[in-house]
């Protein structure tokens, strides 16, 4: 099959719908690998041994996510100290939707972290976790009358994604007499050639930002400066996500410049922060490189300096990490329910699925499996998970121990988009999650029982 082209895929989408958009020469079934070469099976669970992970899982049960705490602090630590090496002025935002349990969000909150938030529901987690409006950013494509006014009662610094929400704002800061800090997110029409179709925003073709090409971003700065009930602060774009490439970091730094001082020129208006967004990626799999927060720093911030020279204040640089936090952090921890051995696949059935870990359906995404005490001779699996869908595969072929009924498999990397993405579909239960600091565990969220999935149905005797 032909290299996919994003491009060409969201303009043939727009004129024909979704199915005209597929390559003439995609089969059904998809192509055919004569002979994919696998990765080798590693053991390694990072600072924890098998045996503990099993203790784990017999105290807690199965499914369970678990969390290094101590991780999270040194990731924290790499993105900001990496960031402030290179630059006076840094703040970083943690990005809710990676993962929202509280304690996550709290100790993030202690550290130093920012929030950046899609919903009430992240907003009400950021105040909940001790942040205040003005360390809170909301940034939605859509964002209702609620939710502003929400943003708005808080003092949270709201990101505009087009002139339609822009006007809708005005709408509310008139009604309720009051007055909004407000930045731009920016659509810069930037490629991500290593991210997956649903998570590249920064093209031209997505339903984000305000568009860089035609000069909306302008016509939306113009009415801002010129409204009273508005603070206009900065601007903003966020490109995608799992980014492991350089060039389009460099390329939305430059962009976002030449626009700030664009801004400067025609209004004599000055920006007080340039938000970078998030997107950098980690490294899914065994021996695969690390692209380091300094690294990135060392690349765009030189940038962001000569740009700003001539203004009166260095902007502020904003970033917006979430992945990078706390992905690796965690591991979801399964039981092994069945071994199943065919003369064409063979499966480990596990208990849990895609209502658990949805990136691999959604995405395409690859995780790290880890047979804890598999000491048999590798074999090619892939791991099923227990919903009932075809597609609920964790994994595609594998080299793995085989294990034996019972036995715990653990899921590397689950940290972000795991727990948060997770659903109680097929009327599973969702897991507990469990801190592990130092060598301590701490349960910060009780399994689930048949009482929460009853928890908001109302049982109306008439109609029974």
């Amino acid at each position: 099959m032909s290299k996919f082209n994003r491009r060409e895929f969201f303009q043939v989408s727009t004129i024909g719908g979704l199915a005209l958009s597929l390559p003439l020469n995609l089969k059904a079934g998809g192509p055919k690998n004569k002979k994919e070469k696998l990765d080798p099976y590693f053991s390694s669970v990072g600072r924890f041994s098998h045996s503990f992970l099993r203790k784990i899982a017999n105290k807690y049960g199965s499914p369970t996510y678990i969390y290094d705490w101590d991780l999270i602090k040194t990731r924290y630590l790499e993105f900001s100290d990496g960031f402030k090496k290179h630059y006076p002025k840094v703040k970083v935002h943690y990005a809710y939707k990676a993962n929202t349990n509280l304690n996550i969000v709290s100790y993030l909150t202690s550290l130093g972290a920012g929030a950046e938030c899609i919903s009430i529901g992240e907003m009400s987690f950021a105040l909940k976790a001790g942040q205040t409006g003005k360390n809170i950013i909301f940034t939605s494509n859509s964002k209702s009358e609620e939710e502003l006014g929400f943003a708005i009662k808080n003092n949270i610094l709201i990101n505009i994604d087009s002139l339609s929400g822009l006007e809708n704002l005005e709408k509310v800061l008139k009604k309720v007499k009051s007055k909004s800090r407000v930045c731009f997110r920016i659509n810069p029409d930037v490629e991500t050639s290593s991210t997956h179709k649903h998570i590249s925003t920064g093209h031209k073709f997505t339903k984000f930002g305000l568009m860089y090409l035609n000069g909306d971003i302008y016509k939306a700065a113009k009415r801002a400066i010129e409204n009273n009930l508005i603070s206009f602060e900065g601007i903003h774009s966020h490109i995608g996500s799992q980014i492991l490439e350089s060039k389009p970091f460099e390329k939305n730094a430059n962009i976002l410049c030449s626009i700030a001082l664009e801004i400067k020129r025609k209004f004599g208006h000055e920006i007080s922060f340039i938000n970078m967004g998030g997107g950098l990626g980690i490294p899914y799999r065994d021996n695969q490189a690390r692209f380091s927060p300094e690294r990135l720093a060392s690349i765009v911030c030189p940038i962001i300096k000569k740009s700003f020279s001539k203004f009166k204040n260095l902007p502020e640089v904003w970033l917006e990490p979430g992945r990078y936090l706390v992905a690796e952090a965690g591991v979801l921890l399964s039981r092994v329910n069945s071994v199943k051995m065919t003369d064409i696949t063979n499966f480990i059935n596990v208990d849990t699925g895609f209502n658990h870990l949805a990136r691999p359906i959604m995405y395409e995404a690859y995780h790290r499996v880890r047979i804890l005490n598999g000491k048999s001779k590798t074999k090619k699996f892939q791991v099923a998970g227990n919903i009932c869908e075809t597609g609920d595969m964790l994994t595609k072929d594998r080299l793995l121990p085989k294990p034996e009924v019972g036995d715990i498999l653990a899921l590397l990397d689950s940290g972000a988009y795991g727990f948060t993405m997770a659903s109680e579909y097929n009327s599973f239960y969702l897991p507990a999650e469990v801190a592990i600091k130092g060598k301590s565990d701490y349960l910060i969220r009780k399994r689930e029982d048949f009482d929460d999935l009853l928890r908001n149905q109302k049982i109306q005797k008439s109609l029974i």
